[in-house]
């Protein structure tokens, strides 16, 4: 495993385009449209398991304009596979802040980094769970 920052460098292209309301259009470059793609994202109902309903996902989320501060990010890569898994926190429009965790898996199609897995989730204590 090497250490990645091209891929840092993309999540955080991907973060400045969701603040200033880009992030559709920057998506639809940014995922691959193979199949096997998956993003399953913070609500139970949240699966969507193909380059359509992925880019009608981040179309209704780019709407919001979110603010993200970086809590902690990291970026690896071997061969034509790359992760990078992170800890946000995300500022909503009435500016309520909630921290996320993000892991993106890339594949490198023709040269590009490519997405092909998001998922994002809260994280909650087991403690919590079994109350």
């Amino acid at each position: 495993m090497q250490s990645c920052p091209e891929l840092i460098n993309l999540i955080l292209q991907l973060y400045e385009k969701e603040a200033l309301g880009g992030l559709f259009d920057f998506a639809k470059r940014l995922y691959s449209s193979q199949d096997g793609i998956l993003v399953i994202g913070s609500d139970p109902n949240d699966r969507y398991e193909d380059y359509e309903s992925i880019i009608h996902f981040y179309e209704a989320a780019g709407a919001a304009g979110l603010e993200i501060k970086i809590d902690d990010i990291k970026a690896y890569r071997e061969e034509t596979f790359g992760w990078v898994v992170d800890r946000v926190t995300a500022k909503l429009p009435k500016g309520i802040e909630v921290p996320f965790r993000y892991t993106y898996f890339f594949n490198k199609e023709n040269s590009v980094w490519k997405i092909v897995h998001t998922h994002i989730s809260f994280g909650v204590s087991d403690e919590s769970i079994l109350e």
